[in-house]
């Protein structure tokens, strides 16, 4: 293969490369979310012990993106993406062959930093190679790809369970598309940018550094953590229909593929007009929106109601999404890896957030105190992102 052939082979197949990456490192979460009752009877643990797998999860994404945020200055987004995917390929493997709960948990440090390694490198990435007026665009499309592993992966992996269990899923399923994902990462993302070169001769701690003085910066960081605490109402709201309103579980599944197609639809269509309407714009009206629906559904008479303001919260949580990200990845074009890794960190703390104030709400009170305590948090970001995080690229001309 010719050097001309061989750049046009990357430049066709590096956005997906990403998009497979990130896609999956979340099928294992879409694995568990599914069949969590199933794993929980393998063990002959509580439902409620078996989901401690999310926290384990999420703490260690949060030790993952500490971790990257140093170590990305120095070593190449490309190794370091791949090692997202071959964390996720050895997760499959220990999922499928654990003995004990115990195992189990301890092979789940490896799917937070399989999600934390895979999506703080793809944004970074995007930021090295894309020129600013297509980072949205390609960000989008990121977003949509955490979305496509629960379009995607729950028809599937309903099938696959059927016939070989929630084991077999993991090394049918999880394992080929993390094989592939690490493979098309090897073939077309190239290996080092000349933006790679600069930032390497900086001060080890200094991208961490400049994160953490800069207001706008810190600010954008706590915007992702309050939405990703706000996001994860998701989570609970097909038990919300089922406990309110007695849908099958069938009907739950619909639930969560039409609102995912959404949120993926919402993401890529931000990236797309995100230049012409500007990132900050874009995402205040965004966050906002899906707050007030995530404040509202619970409080609904019908079911049709409740889930068609469900359906409209994911659309506009997959527009906040792309814009965040896009605003985000602007802060310290020096240091994008070091911000993204942080950004990862922020997002799992949002998710731990979201845990334990269902635990309270859920045990304490009822679904519609946990959608308020949610959706305050989304409006609290909301304000956050207005009054604090400002956008680099405001003065430039977008197009």
């Amino acid at each position: 293969m010719t050097a001309k052939k061989e750049k046009t082979v990357r430049r066709m197949f590096f956005l997906p490369a990403l998009g497979l990456a990130v896609f999956s490192s979340w099928l294992v979460t879409v694995t568990f979310e599914l069949l969590l009752i199933n794993i929980a009877h393998t063990f002959n643990v509580q439902v409620g012990t078996a989901g401690l797998v999310a926290a384990v999860g999420s703490v260690s994404g949060i030790a993952a993106g500490l971790m990257l945020s140093v170590v990305s200055v120095r070593f190449s987004h490309k190794v370091l993406l791949m090692f997202g995917s071959a964390c996720t390929s050895l997760a499959a493997v220990g999922f499928f062959l654990a003995p004990t709960f115990g195992l189990l948990l301890a092979t789940n440090i490896a799917v937070g930093a399989g999600i934390a390694f895979a999506t703080s490198m793809a944004y970074s990435l995007i930021g090295d190679f894309y020129p600013l007026e297509k980072r949205g665009r390609a960000i989008g499309w990121i977003v949509a790809s955490t979305a496509f592993a629960y379009i995607v992966g729950t028809p599937v992996i309903g099938v696959i369970a059927d016939i070989s269990g929630w084991r077999g899923t993991m090394i049918l399923l999880v394992l080929p598309v993390a094989l592939a994902g690490l493979v098309l990462s090897f073939i077309a993302v190239p290996n080092i940018s000349n933006h790679d070169l600069i930032v390497r001769k900086e001060p080890f701690w200094e991208g961490c550094r400049q994160a953490v003085t800069n207001r706008s910066a810190v600010a954008a960081l706590f915007v992702t953590m309050f939405s990703m605490a706000e996001g994860s109402i998701g989570f609970y709201a097909v038990s919300y229909f089922r406990s309110q309103f007695a849908i099958t579980i069938a009907l739950g599944s619909i639930v969560i593929l039409v609102c995912n197609v959404l949120s993926a639809g919402g993401g890529v269509v931000a990236g797309m007009f995100v230049n012409r309407i500007g990132r900050k714009t874009l995402g205040t009206l965004a966050c906002f929106l899906a707050a007030s629906f995530t404040l509202a559904f619970t409080f609904m008479p019908t079911f049709n109601l409740s889930w068609a303001l469900t359906a409209l919260r994911f659309w506009f949580a997959g527009m906040s999404f792309t814009a965040g990200g896009s605003l985000v990845i602007e802060q310290l074009p020096r240091f994008r890896a070091t911000m993204m890794s942080l950004n990862t960190t922020f997002m799992n703390l949002g998710m731990l957030v979201a845990s334990f104030t269902a635990a309270f709400a859920l045990d304490l009170y009822n679904y519609q105190i946990l959608a308020l305590i949610l959706g305050g948090l989304g409006v609290v970001g909301t304000i956050i992102w207005v009054t604090l995080v400002t956008d680099p690229c405001k003065t430039q001309v977008q197009t």
